[in-house]
C-alpha cells in the first residue's frame, strides 16, 4: 500500500460530522463530514443485550464516525461532541444532568445527594407497578388536587393532623348533624353517609 493511500485510509478511520437526516425506525442516519453527505449509516447505542437503550442521534447534533477499513461505506456512527449550536448543559463537576428539548431536566448532585426531575407544563407522569414502596423520613405533597382511587384505603399513624374542611361523601365532617339524638350520655352512631 502506497504511503499516501495508507494515509487516506488512516485518516478515514475516525471522522466526526453533523447529522443532517435520521431513519428511526431503522436506526440509520446520515452524516455530513465537510462538504460530504454520507450514505445511511448505523448509529449505536449505549447498550444492546439483557439491558437495551433507545436514545436516538438527531438532526444538528456532531457525532463521530468510525470505520474499521477507513472506507465511509463500512463505518457506523457514535457518540456525540458539543459545538456551538449544541453547548454543554452544565458547567457543574458535582452533577449528572439530562436535558430534553421540550425543557425537561433530570438530574442528581453527588455532592449534596440532590436528585431533581423537572418537567414541563402539561406533562405527565406515568408509574405502573405491581408494588410500590415509599421509605423517606419526610414526605411533603403540593399540589392543587390530590385523588387517591382504591379498594381499601390503610392509615395507620400515631397522630393525624387536618387542616381545612374534611368531606365524607359530599357532606362536611365537621358541620353535619344527626337526627334523633338526645344530650346527655347517649352515643351516636358512626358517621352517616
Amino acid at each position: 500500500m502506497q504511503n499516501q493511500e495508507l494515509q487516506r485510509t488512516l485518516n478515514g478511520f475516525v471522522n466526526h460530522g453533523i447529522v443532517r437526516y435520521v431513519d428511526y425506525e431503522n436506526a440509520l442516519c446520515r452524516v455530513q463530514i465537510e462538504e460530504l453527505v454520507t450514505d445511511w449509516l448505523p448509529f449505536t447505542s449505549v447498550r444492546m443485550g439483557a439491558v437495551k437503550v433507545w436514545n436516538p442521534p438527531c438532526e444538528g447534533e456532531q457525532v463521530a464516525v468510525i470505520s474499521e477499513t477507513g472506507e465511509l461505506d463500512t463505518a457506523f456512527v457514535t457518540g456525540s461532541f458539543d459545538y456551538y449550536k449544541q453547548p454543554q448543559p452544565s458547567n457543574n463537576p458535582h452533577t449528572l444532568e439530562v436535558h430534553c428539548k421540550d425543557g425537561a431536566v433530570f438530574s442528581y448532585n453527588h455532592d449534596s445527594h440532590d436528585l431533581r426531575i423537572d418537567l414541563p407544563d402539561e406533562s405527565k407522569t406515568t408509574l405502573v407497578t405491581n408494588e410500590l414502596q415509599v421509605s423517606a423520613d419526610d414526605v411533603l405533597f403540593e399540589c392543587d388536587n390530590y385523588a387517591i382511587n382504591c379498594q381499601t384505603y390503610s392509615l395507620v399513624s400515631n397522630e393525624n393532623k387536618q387542616d381545612g374542611q374534611f368531606v365524607i361523601n359530599g357532606k362536611p365532617y365537621l358541620l353535619h348533624g344527626h337526627f334523633g339524638v338526645q344530650t346527655g350520655t347517649g352515643v351516636t352512631g358512626g358517621v352517616s353517609g
